[in-house]
C-alpha cells in the first residue's frame, strides 16, 4: 500500500512481484531449499498445489476459484425487469502467513520446512503529493522544486540477522498475503468485472447485472468516489487483498488512466482505522460484554456435551500423544497444507493421502481414519458455536456496527440521495473469516460446520424492478436483494425470502438487521456495571436523610470495589489473552481471530483466541475467548 494523507492507497504494484528474483536472491534461495527451508515464491503458480492429492476447499485451489464465478439471475414468474444497482462485497483475504509468533504446532514444527517463512510480495509505501502538502501548508508552494519528485517505498522485512529474527524467522510479516493469496484475490476481481462490469466488447453482457457501464467515449474513473468505496482494516493481508481485487476489477482502466494523465497512476481513497478500534470483526475491547456472550455460550449445557463425545475424547488424546499442540490447531492445519509444507504424520491423511515418514505407528489402528478431516471439522465447529449460541445473538452484537456500515451505503441508492451517497454503486469491504462468519449468522444462515476458506467473497446485490411485470405481493418495495456467496446464491436460506427465484424483497433484509444494526450499543456493557450504575441514580433521593446519606456512602464504597475488582477481572483476561497460550486446543478469521490490542496488528481475520479444546477435561475452567 501507498501511504498517502486521508488513507489514500495507490495500486501501484510492481509486476516484478509476480516473478521470481535473479542473481543474489536466486542465490539465497537455492541456500535455502538446501537447508530444506520453503520461500513461497521458489514455485510458480503451475508449480502450487503438487504435493498432496488433494486439498481442503480451505485453500481455494484453482479449481475451487474457478467455481465461484457469479451466476446469472434465474427466471421467475414474479420477476419481471431489473437492473443492478449497487453490491456490497465483503472479501476474506488470500492465503496468508501463520498470523501468531507463538506457533507450536506440533513436535517438529520449528524444524521441519515449516520452520522458516520467506516472501517476496512486497508492501510499497509513498510520501504524500506535492498538491496535498500544498493543500495542508496554505500560502507555502512547492511547485518547481525537488519536492516535486514522487517516488515509491519498497518494504522489507529483512533487517534483523541472527540471533536476531522476525516472528516466522524469514523475510514474512505475521499474517502477510502470499503470493498464493494475490492470485486468489486476482480472481475474484476478475469475475465482479465478469459479471458487473460492460465495456463494450461482449454485446451478449446481461443487462440486468449491468452495474458498470464504461462502454462509449466518456472518461471513466469508476475506482473513484463514489462509485467505489474501498473499506478495510489496517491489517497488511487485508489491505493488499483488496488493491488486488481492484486490480482484477479495474486493471483495464487503470492503464487507460495512466495513458490520460501522464503515466500518473489514479489514487484511491481507502478507509480504515485504528486497528484495535475497528468492528469489522468482533472486538471484544470495544465491546467487553461479547466476552459475557461467549462465555455464556462455552458453559453451556449443549457446548459441554459436545466436549464430552467419544470423538472428542479420541482426538484429545491424539493431541497429546502425538502432537503437543499449543497453538490454534485450524490454523497450523492450513498454512502447513494450503502452502505444501510437511504434515505430520499422523495429520498426513487428508482424503487418504498415506503417510510418506518414517514412522511405522498405525495411527489407523490407534485414532481412527480421516484423521486430518476429523480434526479440522472439530476445531469449526468448536469454534463457530459461540457465533451460533442463544439465536445467533454474540453474532448480532458484534455485528451491529458493520451492519449499520453497510446499510448507510445501500439505503441512500434506494431514496436516491445523491448527497448521500446515492451514487455509490460498488462498496468493497476487506476484512477476515471472523468477518463473514458473524454476518452470514446474524441472518440465521451460517451452520456449525462451516468456515470461509481463503479468498471468500459474500455479495450483497441490490436490484430494482423497471417495469410492471412483476408481482408486487412479493416484491412491495420495489426493491430486492440477491445474497451471493462464493459463487452460490444462498438469498432463499434467509427466513421470508421466496424459494423459486433468487431475489428477496428488500424490506425482509432491512426488517432482520434493524433489531441489532446499530452504532452505539448499550448492550455492549458488562451488565452488573451498567445495574450499579442504575443503583445509585434510583437512590439518589434518599441522601435527603441522614440514613440515607450512610446509605449513599455505602452505596459509593461498594461500587468503588466493584469497579475495582470488575477492572482487576477485566485487565486479567485481557493480558491472559496477551500472554497464555492453551495446551491442545482443537479449533481454527476472527473464535475470534482478529484480537485485540497489542497483537491485533498482527493477528488474523484469522484471529481468534482458541481456548475451546484443553487438555483439562474441567470445561467449567475454560477461559475461552472468541476473538
Amino acid at each position: 500500500m501507498i501511504s498517502l494523507p486521508k488513507m489514500l492507497i495507490s495500486l501501484l504494484l510492481s509486476s516484478s512481484l509476480m516473478q521470481g528474483g535473479t542473481g543474489e536472491n536466486e542465490e539465497e534461495r537455492r541456500q535455502q531449499q538446501s537447508n530444506n527451508n520453503y520461500d513461497d515464491t521458489t514455485t510458480t503458480h503451475n508449480h502450487w498445489y503438487e504435493r498432496y492429492p488433494d486439498y481442503p476447499s480451505y485453500c481455494s485451489i484453482p479449481l475451487e476459484m474457478s467455481k465461484r464465478k457469479i451466476p446469472p439471475l434465474s427466471k421467475s414468474i414474479h420477476v419481471g425487469e431489473t437492473r443492478l444497482k449497487h453490491v456490497t462485497a465483503i472479501i476474506r483475504h488470500g492465503a496468508r502467513t501463520p498470523w501468531s509468533g507463538d506457533v507450536n504446532c506440533w513436535k517438529d514444527y520449528w524444524k521441519d520446512d515449516t520452520s522458516r517463512w520467506d516472501c517476496d510480495l512486497k508492501t510499497f509505501l509513498a510520501p504524500p503529493t506535492p498538491h496535498d502538502v500544498e493543500q495542508e501548508n496554505v500560502g507555502r508552494t512547492t511547485s518547481g522544486s525537488s519536492s516535486d519528485a514522487m517516488f515509491l517505498f519498497e518494504k522489507r522485512y529483512d533487517a534483523l540477522s541472527y540471533p536476531q529474527h522476525n516472528a516466522l524467522w524469514g523475510t514474512c510479516q505475521l499474517g502477510q498475503l502470499l503470493l498464493r493469496g494475490y492470485d486468489q484475490e486476482l480472481t475474484n476481481g476478475k469475475n465482479l468485472r465478469e459479471a458487473y462490469v460492460f465495456d463494450g466488447s461482449n454485446m451478449e453482457h446481461d443487462p440486468s447485472l449491468r452495474l458498470l457501464d464504461l462502454s462509449g467515449d466518456d472518461d471513466h474513473r469508476p475506482y473513484l468516489e463514489p462509485s467505489l468505496v474501498y473499506r478495510s482494516d489496517d491489517d497488511q493481508r487485508t489491505l493488499m487483498s483488496g488493491q488486488v481485487l481492484l486490480r482484477g476489477l479495474f486493471g483495464q482502466e487503470f492503464i487507460d488512466h495512466a495513458e490520460k494523465h501522464d503515466g500518473r497512476s489514479p489514487i484511491i481513497p481507502l478507509h480504515v482505522s485504528d486497528r484495535w478500534q475497528d468492528i469489522l470483526s468482533p472486538n471484544k475491547q470495544e465491546c467487553p460484554n461479547l466476552s459475557v456472550l461467549n462465555q455464556e455460550a462455552l458453559q453451556s449445557m449443549e457446548y459441554k456435551a459436545f466436549n464430552s463425545t467419544k470423538e472428542y475424547n479420541t482426538l484429545r488424546t491424539m493431541v497429546i500423544n502425538e502432537l503437543g499442540f499449543t497453538s490454534d490447531p485450524l490454523d497450523c492445519l492450513m498454512t502447513t497444507i494450503c502452502t505444501d509444507r510437511t504434515l505430520p504424520d499422523v495429520l498426513n491423511d487428508y482424503h487418504h493421502h498415506s503417510s510418506t515418514g518414517n514412522n511405522k505407528k498405525d495411527y489407523t489402528t490407534l485414532y481412527g481414519p480421516d484423521r486430518f478431516e476429523r480434526l479440522y471439522k472439530f476445531a469449526v465447529q468448536q469454534i463457530v458455536f459461540p457465533f451460533l449460541y442463544n439465536k445467533n445473538a454474540y453474532s448480532k452484537l458484534a455485528m451491529g456496527p458493520l451492519w449499520s456500515e453497510i446499510m448507510e451505503r445501500i439505503l441512500p441508492v434506494l431514496s436516491g440521495d445523491s448527497d448521500r451517497g446515492g451514487n455509490n454503486k460498488l462498496h468493497v469491504i476487506s476484512a477476515h473469516d471472523t468477518t463473514i462468519i458473524p454476518l452470514m449468522a446474524s441472518l440465521g444462515i451460517w451452520k456449525l460446520d462451516q468456515w470461509p476458506p481463503y479468498a471468500s467473497t459474500m455479495l450483497i446485490e441490490l436490484h430494482r424492478f423497471i417495469d410492471s411485470r412483476t408481482n408486487k405481493d412479493v416484491y412491495p418495495s420495489y426493491y430486492a436483494f440477491r445474497l451471493v456467496y462464493n459463487g452460490e446464491v444462498w438469498t432463499d436460506r434467509i427466513t421470508g425470502c421466496p424459494k423459486d427465484t433468487d431475489l428477496c424483497d428488500f424490506t425482509i433484509l432491512q426488517n432482520i438487521t434493524e433489531d441489532f444494526m446499530a452504532r452505539d450499543r448499550p448492550a455492549c456493557r458488562v451488565q452488573n456495571v451498567v445495574n450499579e450504575i442504575k443503583l445509585l441514580e434510583t437512590d439518589a433521593r434518599s441522601v435527603i436523610s441522614a440514613g440515607g446519606i450512610l446509605l449513599y456512602l455505602s452505596t459509593i464504597l461498594i461500587s468503588m470495589a466493584l469497579g475495582a475488582y470488575t477492572s482487576r477481572w477485566y485487565m486479567k483476561r485481557k493480558m491472559k489473552d496477551l500472554h497464555t497460550t492453551i495446551a491442545a486446543t482443537i479449533n481454527d478469521n476472527g473464535g475470534y481471530r482478529d484480537r485485540v490490542p497489542v497483537n491485533a496488528i498482527q493477528e488474523d481475520d484469522d484471529d481468534y483466541n482458541n481456548e475451546q479444546f484443553t487438555i483439562d477435561d474441567d470445561n467449567d475452567d475454560n477461559k475461552n475467548n472468541i476473538e
